[in-house]
């Protein structure tokens, strides 16, 4: 719930400073935003259906596989 109200409040006050600055892109990309939204609802939603299906190691090794993925890439494209 926190999440979703910090979320709110940035999507607002981004809206409203898009119009002192109508030169620059400030204001949210509305419909990206959506497609993100419905795609965390949906991710919520099957994690939480699925979470028992699954044993915790599992879950923990596979978290695990992408955080290492994502530091990888980010050291690489830096050592570039």
């Amino acid at each position: 719930m926190g999440t979703f109200i910090t979320s709110v409040a940035g999507v607002l006050v981004c809206q409203l400073l898009s119009g002192f600055y109508p030169g620059m892109s400030v204001a949210p990309d509305w419909q990206l935003g959506f497609l993100f939204g419905i795609g965390g609802f949906c991710g919520m939603y099957l994690g939480a259906r699925c979470q028992k299906h699954v044993p915790a190691k599992a879950i923990k090794l596979i978290l695990c596989f992408f955080v290492l993925i994502a530091a990888f890439s980010y050291i690489i494209a830096y050592l570039k």
